[in-house]
């Protein structure tokens, strides 16, 4: 991070701004929390400098940044702006091999748009690669060059970010709903285990999606310690997918400063806290 300024964190949901600022060597004691209310979808502008709200969000956090003494930003890159793929070693070490599997996954786009990075996982001799249209991010790029230091945070990549901050090493999983999609992140011994999210229409599609998506993936049934719910939608998912979670422990709302394990001077908010909490987290970098 770069030195002498604060940390502000971002993400968002439907019309709603959330952010976060902490400066550095205060522990996990965060300066703000807040939310920003707009007449616009914010993914909608956030992904498209041309939409009449980018100048809007642009203006916002300029603000932002002024009034905190921001040098770097995080912000949230929505779980459905990527792709993300478990690979063995027999595809990403062979060259012909790991371009024919980005092509099949990446089919629509141009291969020189494409972004990859390659994440470890848990399971040897395999590796997590994440795709990424780069038009689809130019949006986020615009916003976030006034700072010295940015970064663009996938959404699994909470799930190590709140390993770091709790030192939990055991077996837990992060579970992130949105109005439209639902990102699932499983940490074990320390190391991510895997990832997946998949999009909804409606609340009630949820148990059949979850158990669709166990078949080929049974991690999503498996054993854990904790099960971690946050994001706009939780209260509503959880009411759906609870009754499958019953191998996944200790179910606990991060909605709360106490469940996150920071503090701030504010101790009583007027928007829901499991909403914001990914910026809490990414804010946490300072």
């Amino acid at each position: 991070m770069t030195e002498g300024g604060s940390c502000l964190g971002i993400c968002y949901a439907e019309n709603h701004l959330y952010y976060a600022v902490k400066n550095p060597g205060q522990d996990n004691l965060l300066d703000r929390i807040g939310c920003i209310d707009f007449n616009f979808d914010v993914r909608e502008a956030i992904t498209n400098s041309s939409h009449h709200g980018f100048p809007v969000l642009s203006n916002s956090l300029h603000d932002l940044k002024k009034e905190y003494n921001s040098n770097t930003l995080r912000v949230l890159i929505p779980a459905t702006q990527e792709c993300w793929s478990i690979v063995p070693r027999s595809v990403y070490e062979v060259a012909s091999e790991r371009e024919a599997h980005i092509r099949l996954l990446m089919r629509f786009h141009e291969r020189s748009a494409i972004e990859t990075t390659w994440h470890p996982v848990s399971k040897p001799d395999s590796q997590l690669l994440v795709l990424r249209d780069h038009a689809s991010v130019t949006g986020f790029e615009s916003l976030m060059h006034s700072f010295g230091d940015m970064e663009a945070v996938s959404d699994f990549e909470l799930a190590h970010s709140w390993q770091v901050h709790t030192k939990d090493n055991g077996a837990f999983i992060m579970v992130h709903c949105q109005q439209s999609f639902i990102s699932i992140a499983s940490y074990v011994l320390g190391k991510l285990r895997s990832c997946t999210y998949f999009r909804y229409d409606y609340m009630k599609d949820l148990p059949y999606l979850w158990n669709l998506y166990a078949v080929n993936m049974p991690w999503l049934s498996g054993i854990h310690d904790n099960i971690f719910i946050f994001g706009h939608s939780a209260r509503r998912a959880a009411e759906q997918l609870t009754p499958y979670w019953h191998d996944h422990g200790t179910l606990t709302f991060l909605d709360s400063l106490d469940a996150m394990q920071v503090s701030a001077t504010e101790k009583t908010y007027g928007f829901p806290l499991e909403s914001a909490f990914p910026a809490i987290l990414m804010s946490l970098n300072a």
